[in-house]
């Protein structure tokens, strides 16, 4: 390094000065400083390797470089990929202007993408487009100006179903593609695996077949016929007078309206499995893209190869950090995120709630449900007045109920007074009807002895429970009888099951649930896939067949539309906006994340009631 150092790469040739960036980026102390090295040795490589160059021979201890200019640009692209965000930034001002100078601020503008900061990734790309390209670089560039085109995310509102339906979709009739699928179709996660196969054999339309032409029998014979025929000589036959031979039956070939084939592999929910099924269907070049596969361990080892091999993934996974830095994959199922921001916007805009609480359980999923949640209430000018948990397990919630509605925090005196309200109560009993019901609402608005309101201040328009129907059965009844009336009990997708309803009874009337699928919806989309599933399928469809049904339907779509390349179809898929699923209506963001409205429900007339 100590002699690296003493020399200035001007007064070399052009052979050696290759060598010089070379040997410095080897020699290099930090990946910042090899960066910088294998620019300049790339300038070297595209600007001075002339027919003058060729004829200046090399000093025999100066070895032969016979490295190319791509070959050094995917180095420079897997330091470039590699490097943390400061380094990238402390790197800039060692490159110049020359390549990848321009690269260099396309990766910092796709991480401004990734992490949220449009405003930064605006910048970045701005600042890319005066530098120049590679044409890779260029194609990068154009994906990225068409991502941050496409709105900023929130702001750029789904719509509803009725909306999207009767927006312009092309008819997916007369399609002819091949598609991989990467399923768990063994091991524990089989039956999701199943389920979501079931829905992609009914995109594919692989049971709406043509029926081959009815068999028609011969005659029978004649016997009289078959007599004369034995008695007649072979050598009086007359050839000419012999009947033709009968023709076989044509049958027509057993495929479906749209000539989809599906190349099914089977992960059995193995991550190495899932990459080993994604290379083997990358490398068939009429696989247009790739379906699956279904849990985050799978779909992340499925979206490096994906990645890798330049193929659509369009994955049913819920994890937004597997599309992270990728172009080539796409996460579609719904999250909680969508869920929770659906019912929050439906009760501030149609509910008029301006003040909300949470009841949890104390466990991992409880929390996250909890600081969603409380993102989604701020962010659409609500206050959150009250929060409170209990154990999982946990059979009696007076605890976690009381404390809020005040309990937690009353006085001595105050406890005295609640002691008095309570014995008046109970004398007003014997009251008529009438003659009560006004003893209390005069007892509830007198003052504690403080000049303070006495609990239950019931002091939010909206509850939000994320459990199971079985826990929100036992909550329900609670919440009654420890005088929490009047809110807005608000649902996860773990709500809808008609045993909530038979069980909570009363309890639950008028609570809103949102969910991913609903067979019950009368959109004619959901209608119909529910009606064709229990045909093929003898059951109920769910989530995961419903998801894999619109995300095929996704692909016939953007091939519909002529975009029957790899690339094409990526960059069609990048721009869906307003998708109307029998999973939700779909819009795919910048990052290659779908944000998705999901069926909001009412517990209505002792059932649930979509009210999209």
């Amino acid at each position: 390094r100590e002699w690296l150092g003493a020399i200035r790469s001007e007064g070399l040739n052009a052979a050696e000065r290759r060598f010089f960036f070379r040997l410095g980026a080897r020699l290099a102390l930090t990946d910042v400083e090899r960066l910088v090295y294998l620019a300049q040795f790339r300038a070297a490589l595209a600007g001075e390797l002339t027919a003058e160059t060729q004829k200046d021979p090399l000093s025999p201890q100066i070895p032969v470089l016979s490295e190319s200019v791509s070959d050094l640009d995917e180095e420079i692209d897997v330091l470039v990929l590699g490097l943390p965000g400061d380094d990238l930034l402390r790197a800039i001002p060692g490159l110049g202007s020359e390549v990848p100078a321009g690269r260099v601020r396309l990766v910092l503008c796709w991480r401004a993408l990734v992490g949220g900061d449009l405003e930064l990734a605006k910048f970045w790309l701005e600042e890319a487009g005066r530098y120049p390209l590679t044409a890779t670089d260029e194609a990068r560039m154009e994906s990225l100006a068409a991502r941050l085109g496409t709105g900023d995310g929130e702001a750029a509102a789904l719509p509803t179903f009725r909306e999207a339906a009767a927006g312009s979709w092309p008819v997916l009739e007369g399609l002819k593609l091949r598609v991989g699928v990467v399923l768990p179709l063994s091991g524990r996660y089989a039956p999701f695996g199943q389920e979501a196969l079931r829905g992609l054999l009914l995109a594919a339309q692989v049971f709406d077949k043509a029926p081959p032409p009815p068999f028609v029998p011969p005659p029978p014979p004649d016997p009289l016929q078959e007599f004369l025929d034995e008695r007649t000589p072979p050598e009086t036959e007359d050839p000419a007078s012999q009947a033709p031979e009968p023709e076989p039956i044509d049958l027509p070939e057993l495929e479906g309206k749209n000539r989809i084939q599906l190349v099914v592999r089977d992960s059995g929910g193995s991550p190495e499995r899932a990459a080993a099924a994604v290379r083997e269907l990358a490398a068939d070049e009429e696989i247009i893209a790739v379906v699956g596969p279904i849990f985050s361990a799978e779909s992340e080892a499925a979206a490096r190869e994906a990645e890798r091999f330049g193929v659509p993934l369009l994955t049913l996974s819920n994890r937004p950090e597997i599309v992270a830095e990728r172009d080539f994959v796409f996460r579609l199922r719904m999250t909680a995120d969508d869920e929770i921001n659906r019912l929050v916007e439906y009760a501030v805009n149609e509910e008029g709630a301006s003040t909300f609480a949470i009841l949890y359980p104390m466990n991992r999923y409880g929390r996250g449900m909890r600081a969603r949640y409380w993102e989604a209430v701020v962010s659409r000018g609500g206050t959150m007045v009250a929060a409170a948990s209990y154990e999982p397990e946990a059979t009696d919630f007076k605890a976690p109920i009381r404390s809020m509605v005040g309990f937690d925090l009353i006085t001595p005196d105050e406890r005295t007074a609640l002691q008095e309200r309570s014995r008046a109560l109970r004398r007003g009993r014997r009251l008529e009807p009438e003659v009560g019901a006004l003893l209390k609402e005069i007892l509830y608005t007198q003052l504690g002895p403080e000049g303070e309101p006495l609990p239950p201040i019931v002091d939010f328009d909206a509850l939000f429970i994320p459990d199971g129907h079985e826990k929100i059965q036992l909550i329900a009844p609670q919440l009654a009888f420890h005088e929490v009336e009047g809110v807005q009990l608000l649902g996860s997708s773990d709500w809808n099951d008609p045993e909530l309803i038979e069980i909570g009874r009363g309890h639950v009337v008028g609570a809103l649930v949102s969910t991913p699928f609903y067979a019950g919806s009368d959109f004619e989309i959901v209608r119909n896939f529910v009606s064709q599933y229990e045909q093929s399928f003898g059951s109920q469809p769910d989530e995961f067949s419903g998801n894999a049904f619109d995300a095929l339907n996704l692909v016939l779509t953007e091939v519909a539309l002529d975009h029957t390349t790899r690339l094409e179809l990526r960059e069609g898929i990048r721009r869906i906006h307003g998708f109307p699923g029998v999973s939700g209506v779909t819009s795919i963001q910048p990052d290659g994340n779908a944000r998705k409205r999901p069926f909001l429900l009412q517990v209505k007339r002792r059932r649930f009631v979509g009210i999209d």
